[in-house]
């Protein structure tokens, strides 16, 4: 049995053994991954999504037969925690469509109102994935109008930094702090969830944004002794990521290919594609940076693979704009100028503002190698204007030095 499915099956009992008789796991578990004994992976690096289609059977039979074995209540729990997996696999069509079914079973039952949050939340972020920016903070808005009718203060703080994430992605990052803060300020001392260390997570992103970077590394140094501890794996990965690009923006590249590689290790073993995907760009720009360029074309193209198959398009834009600067290397001005052009106008749809601002500094060194001073004045001004206004330091500092 190969790696990945021996990982999928092991996810599934995990989640069954929780709400079944081990027995009765078993023997649901033999029964319906029958059909995976042929399932091989031929690229040990690439998830193989082609057998999309059989694990969709495989969960809709899983439904089928425990929902007639436990009560409507737990039922419902058990969607739940399927949706939370797949989402985390990256199967985000699975993933809505299993919260879908949570929110319809339950929106008009008093009594399961906060199961009715819970799948408002995970819609809310599986449509982040994939950019829908305004069908995400409609869903997490009304999760936490609901959880705020209930007191539920877990389930505030949950969307309070969710929505603070959409506004740190539109730049709004005053904004953003303030709804960290209040959602860590919820949050019990017992907090067994790990919600607490995810705050911390995107705090540390903020401060990183802006150029804080001792203070940006203490939150995620936090953070992740309380991952360690509790064996989040999950969370460890896009922790470790998180490090990489501290260190990264700190020049620190040694350093930060090390946590990238740490964090696709855990992602590839927990086949956690959304983390995979943005480590192995990570990795790509450190090779980039490194001018060891066909090292970067490797781990671009494969970050780029997950992303399309996810339709992570935020992921993807990024991609191209690592491309843009791989091509301007090779020289291959054209090739890089449409890259980079295209990463500019995806970032501009999805309005995202510092991935915007990030390639205009590329196009601006683009256009400087092409002795094009207006238009490299152009995109640099632009940047600068951003990044001034965010009060990004580093950032400020390296535009400034490129037009002195």
């Amino acid at each position: 049995m190969n790696i990945e499915l021996k990982k999928l099956k092991t996810d599934y009992k995990n989640i069954l053994e929780k709400y079944l008789k081990k027995s009765e796991s078993e023997r649901l578990m033999k029964h319906v991954f029958g059909d995976y004994s042929n399932y091989e992976i031929k690229d040990s690096d690439k998830f193989n999504f082609t057998n999309s289609f059989n694990l969709r059977a495989t969960v809709d039979r899983i439904i089928t037969h425990t929902e007639t074995k436990l009560t409507p209540k737990k039922h419902i729990q058990f969607l739940l925690s399927l949706a939370k997996l797949s989402l985390h696999r990256g199967e985000l069509y699975l993933s809505s469509d299993i919260y879908s079914q949570v929110f319809f079973r339950t929106t008009k039952q008093e009594k399961l109102q906060i199961e009715v949050t819970e799948s408002l939340r995970g819609l809310g972020e599986v449509a982040s994935y994939q950019a829908k920016w305004d069908e995400s903070f409609s869903y997490v808005k009304k999760a936490k109008r609901i959880s705020e009718k209930l007191n539920d203060n877990y389930g505030i703080a949950s969307c309070e930094n969710l929505l603070g994430s959409f506004y740190a992605e539109r730049g709004a990052l005053n904004t953003a702090k303030n709804l960290f803060e209040s959602a860590l300020g919820r949050i019990k001392k017992s907090d067994k969830s790990n919600l607490d260390a995810r705050i911390l997570v995107n705090l540390g992103i903020l401060n990183n944004i802006i150029g804080n970077t001792t203070e940006a590394e203490n939150n995620y140094r936090k953070a992740l002794s309380k991952f360690e501890k509790t064996s989040d794996t999950i969370s460890i990965a896009n922790t470790r990521h998180n490090l990489g690009m501290l260190f990264t923006k700190l020049g620190n590249y040694k350093v930060a290919f090390k946590e990238f590689n740490v964090s696709v290790k855990v992602s590839k073993k927990d086949m956690n594609s959304l983390t995979l995907a943005i480590s192995y760009l990570g990795m790509a720009y450190v090779y980039t940076e490194m001018n060891e360029l066909q090292k970067a074309t490797k781990y671009i193209d494969l970050g780029l693979h997950i992303s399309n198959e996810l339709n992570d398009r935020l992921t993807m834009a990024d991609a191209y704009k690592i491309k843009g600067i791989i091509e301007r290397k090779y020289q291959h001005y054209d090739i890089s100028e449409n890259y980079l052009l295209t990463s500019l106008r995806i970032n501009g749809e999805l309005g995202n503002k510092l991935n915007h601002a990030e390639t205009s500094v590329e196009l601006g060194l683009l256009y400087k190698d092409l002795n094009q001073a207006k238009k490299s004045l152009m995109y640099l001004s632009s940047a600068l204007k951003y990044f001034k206004k965010i009060k990004s330091k580093l950032d400020i500092k390296k535009i400034e030095a490129i037009l002195a």
